[in-house]
């Protein structure tokens, strides 16, 4: 960046007054497309590095179910320990799920049970708050059963 900045300094010499001003705007406009391109790769590659994915255990409590986009979320202490699950139901649901967490080496470091309860086509968030321990990352495996 500073290589630019300085050739484009020389650049800036060598021009005649009203040249410069179109050569500024030129310049300002290539830049402005490069930093807004940079950062829009950025912040793709972080959210994908960041998305969670849950599996079902395939029982017949959890067959009527169906998740979309998970978020984690964090407590007051800056855990990550939560997540919030967008469920679809694919037939009228009344029942508890369990979600297991497991670590990168496949043990089990936490669970959350709760009640699910919903209509056929009736989607919605539900969030899932596991112990203080309980670090979700993105290499962790959740299963819900």
């Amino acid at each position: 960046m500073l290589l630019a900045m300085s050739l484009f300094g020389t650049f800036l010499c060598s021009c005649p007054g009203k040249k410069i001003k179109e050569h500024v705007n030129t310049f300002s406009e290539k830049a402005g497309e490069v930093v807004g391109e940079t950062v829009k790769g950025l912040s793709r590659g972080v959210e994908n590095a960041f998305e969670i994915k849950i599996s079902k255990n395939d029982t017949l409590a959890v067959r009527a179910l169906e998740t979309g986009k998970v978020l984690p979320e964090s407590d007051s202490n800056a855990n990550d320990n939560g997540l919030s699950v967008y469920f679809i139901y694919n037939n009228d649901f009344n029942r508890d799920v369990l979600l297991k967490v497991y670590d990168k080496s496949g043990l089990e470091m936490g669970c959350c049970r709760r009640h699910l309860a919903g209509k056929k086509e009736g989607p919605g968030y539900t969030a899932f708050v596991f112990d203080a321990k309980t670090n979700i990352d993105r290499d962790c495996t959740i299963i819900i059963e």
